[in-house]
């Protein structure tokens, strides 16, 4: 028997008309439209599980690069955890590597935004990229000092390229290496010293639209407490984004010994680091989904209930956003409300996997639909009656 599900409401948002609502971002679209701007139109996506793949990602990736081109992507180093393949890329990693990931509470080392580090000394340590698109210039970002040594970094069919990571203070290094509409890059330590990998990028000349996402499966906020935060700023500094998206929330929502006051100051301090290294990005809070989980909670029906602290997360992002003049735009309402994670997981098709936290290809398209939506109508809109109203999802 299909089960009915309700149709998609726009998102809340937040304190519209604040600096630090979509206005930088919009206004950067505007500039692009007209002609005013040639560097590409730039999102920076940190999150959870719910973005460590492209399932709910794709959706915003190729709708921005239908409207404004594909100016490129930042990735992970190799292949930081299993099935990570994002769209467009064929990846492989062989050969003494080792991964360190920023996700245990006792995690060392330096990290980046990208919440992994992939260290080799060994030249047949090798990781490969195949991008279905042509690029025309890669971004390495590794992590040097006075002990690391050099990678070898081959494009298409060149020469290798030696280039040293050595740095008299440890910190974060920036590599920009042109190419002409390369698809295939290979990277490996070169055999003076070990070098530690933080993440690569692609890039192209001109406008379009990048947009970089980074999740780590069963992350929470308290994981870029472990991060170094000079390379961080950095990283964004660089980059520059015109629209960062925090994504975390779902994990801590399922904690029901989460401190909220603790939880809310900590997202705080991380969104204060973010925007001070790009003042002039829009921000963006993501209220988790809804969820369903066996055990005690809002009764949603079937043995399923909605964890109470996915309400008092969600709650916590909103004012937080209203304190920072950033959007926020509500998952659940997005979803259909209280206890439709239950209803996406019996639908036919089913939108949610059978586990009420995790979005099927189908759930997944029309929520970035919604999102993307949302992010795109115009501030003057975004600031009228049209918030909050209900919008027809896509599709039949």
């Amino acid at each position: 028997m299909a089960v009915f599900v309700a149709p998609l409401r726009a998102a809340e948002c937040e304190n519209p008309s604040a600096p630090r609502g979509l206005e930088y971002f919009h206004s950067a679209i505007g500039e692009i439209e007209t002609g005013q701007r040639s560097r590409p139109l730039t999102v920076l996506h940190l999150g959870d599980s719910h973005i460590s793949l492209d399932t709910f990602t794709r959706g915003l990736r190729t709708r921005w690069r239908e409207e404004f081109g594909n100016a490129g992507r930042g990735l992970m180093p190799g292949v930081p955890f299993r099935y990570y393949a994002p769209d467009g890329f064929k990846l492989a990693m062989t050969g003494p590597w080792s991964v360190a990931s920023s996700l245990p509470a006792d995690a060392s080392g330096p990290f980046g935004i990208q919440g992994f580090r992939v260290s080799g000394a060994a030249p047949e340590a090798i990781m490969t990229f195949e991008a279905a698109d042509p690029f025309s210039r890669i971004e390495l970002e590794l992590y040097g000092g006075p002990d690391t040594g050099a990678v070898l970094l081959k494009i298409g069919d060149a020469a290798a390229l030696k280039l040293s990571t050595r740095m008299v203070e440890p910190g974060l290094l920036r590599l920009t290496v042109p190419a002409s509409a390369a698809h295939r890059a290979t990277l490996r330590p070169a055999g003076t010293g070990p070098v530690h990998v933080l993440g690569w990028a692609t890039g192209n000349n001109g406008a379009g639209v990048r947009y970089d996402s980074y999740g780590i499966v069963a992350a929470t906020a308290s994981v870029t407490t472990r991060w170094d935060r000079s390379i961080v700023s950095a990283q964004v500094a660089a980059m520059k984004p015109d629209l960062v998206i925090f994504g975390y929330g779902t994990n801590e929502g399922y904690n029901d010994g989460l401190d909220i006051g603790s939880y809310r100051a900590l997202l705080r301090d991380f969104i204060d680091l973010v925007a001070s290294a790009a003042p002039g990005a829009s921000l963006v809070l993501l209220g988790p989904f809804d969820g369903a989980r066996r055990g005690t909670g809002s009764d949603c029906g079937g043995g399923w209930a909605t964890p109470p602290k996915l309400v008092l997360v969600r709650e916590a992002q909103r004012r937080l956003a209203a304190e920072r003049g950033a959007f926020f735009w509500d998952g659940e309402t997005a979803m259909g409300g209280l206890c439709s994670a239950n209803r996406w997981a019996l639908a036919t098709p089913p939108l949610m996997h059978a586990d009420r936290v995790h979005l099927r290809p189908e759930g997944a398209d029309r929520l970035s639909a919604n999102l993307w939506e949302t992010l795109m109508r115009e501030a003057s809109s975004a600031s009228t009656s049209q918030c909050g109203k209900q919008a027809q999802p896509p599709g039949p």
